[in-house]
């Protein structure tokens, strides 16, 4: 599919069978879920996802390292829009060549297919314009960027399947997380670095 600047049709876009629907919906609520409960700030939460959905070559670490630094319109800089930075990325890992010397500018064509989709929805891929009704509101603005988080992770999912001429993975999305498991294995990861420290110090 060839796209321009202002294309109203879009892999993005395209109508899914309702089992892929079904697959992108779950996806969507998931990213939205690990950013909510603050499992993983919006460019992480979108990585990881995707990554995971769709067999990505990351492990879940270097997802959540690889999102770190697009994070709050890209540390904070109040850039691009965190969330967005991640779907880019997730879509680069499914359709591009991976190769040396090689062209990606079908990579190229699938994000711009992503960010032309995210500027329709939202008019701009500034952080700081997405958030700059809301900042006197913390509630508000995070749950701007908790549906900033599920919208990409739903428009990268849906250019991600049609790349794979609608086949989807026969994963499915994560059990959801609550805030008091989230808080549980960061004090579980808070003792385990303690207790390495204090047997590194022992020996």
């Amino acid at each position: 599919m060839k796209l321009n600047k202002y294309a109203e049709a879009s892999f993005a876009d395209a109508e899914l069978t309702p089992e892929a629907a079904a697959i992108v919906e779950k996806l969507k609520l998931q990213a939205e879920n690990l950013f909510e409960t603050r499992a993983l700030l919006c460019a992480e939460a979108v990585l990881v996802t995707l990554n995971e959905a769709f067999d990505g070559s990351l492990s879940e670490e270097q997802a959540i390292n690889l999102g770190s630094t697009f994070c709050m319109g890209v540390g904070s800089a109040g850039c691009m829009c965190g969330a967005l930075a991640g779907g880019l990325a997730s879509v680069g890992m499914f359709t591009g060549k991976g190769r040396l010397a090689t062209s990606n500018a079908h990579a190229r064509e699938c994000g711009k297919d992503l960010h032309d989709a995210f500027v329709r929805n939202h008019k701009t891929t500034c952080c700081r314009t997405l958030t700059r009704n809301f900042k006197e509101d913390a509630a508000k603005h995070f749950a701007q960027c908790t549906m900033l988080t599920g919208n990409v992770t739903e428009l990268a999912a849906r250019i991600i399947i049609a790349e794979r001429c609608g086949v989807i993975s026969e994963k499915t999305a994560r059990k959801p997380l609550s805030k008091a498991h989230v808080l549980g294995m960061r004090v579980g990861n808070i003792f385990r670095i303690l207790r390495k420290k204090w047997v590194a110090g022992c020996r």
